[in-house]
């Protein structure tokens, strides 16, 4: 009998597919940079700025308030007015400065002879003087101006009639009713009144300084009442000039010790030297400019526009997004005690322990700013091992020589940037030199503070103290 044959069974099995390495790879790298943008949109964005030197293309150009010995004078009857001496004018006291005919007949008179007077050649070189300076001063800002210069100068021209017509006078006699008024001293003339003629330096408030709401009576008119001002007189050639600065300015200003300032006139481009110092008025720093000449040209202008002839200094420019304040402790300069075998300064803060037993223990501190007083100091300054704030308010500090103790407390704030060397932010104190709308000259070689090449975070209220950056 025949073996019957055993089938066998065959069991198919499926191979796995192989894994596709280029799809691995570039799902990972499509999700890097999923992860990549997604922090990129969510990271502020920190940018460096390198440190370089240079100078500052600094606007030197002023508005200041004019303080002058003025006199203001009124008239001693009523009447009708003409006048014959020209503001600007210096008159004494033989000088006719106006008319009253309290009846006006013979004023009518002086007025019929004056259309037939011809003006001098003088006169006219007069006039196209006045013409000529408001030209070169004209803005197209202050257009209202034109209608004051457009009254001065027909003012001018009235003048310069009566002046070359006084012979009519002659034929007004000595009416009792006709009344000639001389000049009450000797001065320049002016015909106008602000009611700043008797204020001084010392009298100056932080309102009179802005020139915007400033307003003037003119004196001339033709119909004048007994007891009104009829004109006014500026009786020395000695005048100041106080022009409003920024803290920063009058810094510079007394670091230099300047005592004098030569000043170029806006008006009409003329140079003047004066005597220099700062001031305060109020709270706002200011220049006090103090001039023996040149008032005569600025009788009429209560505000002077100046530049200030100065030179351009030099220093480290920064960028002003990059300038933050930052507040200090204040510590005096005698608490640190400085170990000269180890060549280590530090201050002795007050410890307890266990048993309440009072001991002091040694604090190096980053002193980021020193003056004639004080240290300052980061009141935020931690331990590196225990994460500590290592002089916490109210501890006491103790003076190694007499035991002295001091409570940490007092603060002051600084100017500064974040210094960025070392890939983490470092406050640098910075001494302002000079600014501008977009950037801050500072001084160089400072303690504590930069020098050309550093690299300093541009936006500086982006960052704190001690942060780590990813450029």
């Amino acid at each position: 009998m025949a073996r019957r044959r055993r089938r066998k069974k065959v069991v198919s099995i499926r191979s796995r597919r192989p894994i596709n390495i280029d799809l691995v790879f570039f799902g990972a790298v499509a999700v890097y940079m999923l992860v990549i943008c997604y922090m990129g949109m969510n990271t502020e964005h920190i940018s460096g700025y390198e440190v370089s030197a240079g100078t500052l293309a600094v606007n030197h150009s002023y508005t200041g308030f004019a303080v002058r010995q003025e006199a203001v004078h009124s008239a001693q009857t009523s009447g009708y007015v003409s006048y014959y001496a020209r503001e600007g004018e210096r008159v004494s006291a033989s000088s006719l400065i106006y008319t009253i005919d309290e009846k006006g007949e013979i004023n009518n008179l002086i007025r019929q002879n004056a259309e037939n007077v011809d003006l001098t050649d003088e006169s006219f070189s007069i006039i196209r003087n006045d013409i000529k300076s408001y030209i070169s001063q004209y803005d197209n800002l202050r257009f209202s101006d034109v209608y004051d210069f457009e009254a001065s100068l027909q003012s001018s021209v009235m003048d310069l009639m009566n002046q070359n017509m006084l012979e009519s006078l002659d034929e007004a006699g000595e009416d009792s009713m006709f009344l000639r008024t001389y000049a009450e001293g000797i001065g320049i003339l002016a015909y106008y009144t602000d009611g700043y003629e008797s204020v001084t330096v010392n009298d100056l408030t932080e309102e009179m300084l802005d020139p915007s709401g400033y307003e003037k009576q003119n004196l001339k008119k033709d119909l004048i009442q007994a007891g009104e001002p009829a004109y006014k007189l500026a009786g020395s050639e000695e005048w100041s000039l106080v022009v409003p600065l920024t803290e920063e300015e009058a810094a510079g200003f007394t670091q230099e010790e300047r005592k004098f300032m030569q000043v170029e006139f806006k008006r009409d481009h003329t140079t003047a030297w004066a005597n220099f110092s700062v001031i305060y008025v109020g709270t706002t720093p200011c220049a006090r400019l103090d001039f023996n000449t040149s008032m005569v040209r600025f009788v009429d202008l209560r505000y002077v526009d100046v530049d200030f002839m100065v030179e351009d200094v030099t220093g480290l420019k920064i960028p002003n997004t990059a300038i933050v304040e930052k507040e200090f402790y204040l510590v005096p300069k005698k608490f640190l005690d400085e170990d000269e075998e180890n060549e280590e300064k530090s201050f002795l803060k007050e410890v307890f322990d266990e048993n309440g037993q009072p001991s002091v223990e040694r604090v190096s501190m980053t002193i980021y700013y020193e003056d004639d007083e004080y240290y300052y100091l980061d009141p935020k300054e931690s331990d590196f091992s225990s994460g500590k704030q290592k002089l916490p308010i109210g501890t006491y500090l103790v003076e190694n020589d007499t035991q002295e103790k001091f409570q940490i407390g007092m603060s002051s704030t600084l100017k500064g940037v974040y210094n960025i060397n070392k890939g983490y932010t470092q406050f640098r104190q910075i001494s302002i030199l000079s600014q501008n709308e977009e950037f801050t000259l500072v001084e160089e070689g400072t303690s504590y503070g930069l020098t050309v090449y550093d690299h300093i975070v541009l936006n500086g209220e982006a960052v704190d103290e001690d942060q780590v950056i990813y450029q």
